[in-house]
């Protein structure tokens, strides 16, 4: 009886050992030998680590400043182009503008040159009608009118008379059909024939005049 008790005993430790051993993991599996069956541990993640967006990888910020820079050094300099060819073109439209201005002022200028020079014989005749006419004729006055009217329009246009008698002689303005007195002599208008016009400064025709010395003119 006593035997069968002590046989009950030792397999009831028998069995506590055993259920121990499984419990705690041997010193093999504490001190490096193969780990226990379990969940695998993951790496944890440093947080404190650089993004690829602020690491400079070529996919963040960093690359698209030089980029913006790059566009905006290639717009400045398309601007500065744009503007230089504008200025050109003003300048060759404003060289063009006062060329055709001038060139329409010529041909106004040589049109009016041209009638006025086909007007001078025709106020020659009224300056010989008015010198044949008499003076208390009333005829006389209205040619003289319209005549007086009629250089006023071609005044305004601007045509001129040379000045001619009592002053002296020049011969770019005058021409002396009769003349008295050596050449170096001064000489001066005594009588003008037909008179002579400017157009704007310019000569249309010069004065028919008789010439004497200044000196012998002033005597008589």
């Amino acid at each position: 009886m006593k035997d069968r008790q002590h046989e009950q005993e030792q397999d009831h430790q028998q069995d506590h050992q055993q259920n121990h051993q499984q419990e705690t993991p041997g010193t093999a599996d504490i001190e490096g030998g193969s780990p226990a069956e379990g969940p695998a541990c993951e790496p944890a993640v440093d947080e404190t680590e650089p993004t690829a967006a602020e690491s400079g990888d070529g996919s963040g910020p960093l690359q698209a400043e030089p980029e913006l820079e790059q566009l905006k050094q290639q717009w400045e300099q398309e601007r500065a182009e744009l503007v230089s060819r504008l200025l050109r073109l003003k300048a060759d439209f404003d060289n063009y503008k006062r060329r055709n201005e001038a060139q329409i002022e010529m041909i106004r200028a040589t049109a009016n040159q041209n009638l006025l020079t086909g007007l001078l014989p025709v106020i020659d005749n009224f300056e010989r009608a008015i010198a044949a006419g008499e003076e208390d004729s009333p005829y006389l006055a209205g040619v003289r009118m319209i005549f007086n009217q009629l250089m006023e329009c071609l005044q305004k246009e601007g045509l001129a008379p040379v000045d001619a008698v009592g002053k002296p002689f020049d011969p770019t303005v005058h021409e002396a059909v009769s003349m008295e007195g050596g050449p170096g002599e001064d000489l001066i208008v005594i009588e003008e024939l037909q008179k002579g016009y400017y157009y704007k400064d310019k000569l249309l025709r010069a004065s028919m005049v008789k010439v004497a010395p200044k000196q012998q003119h002033e005597e008589e």
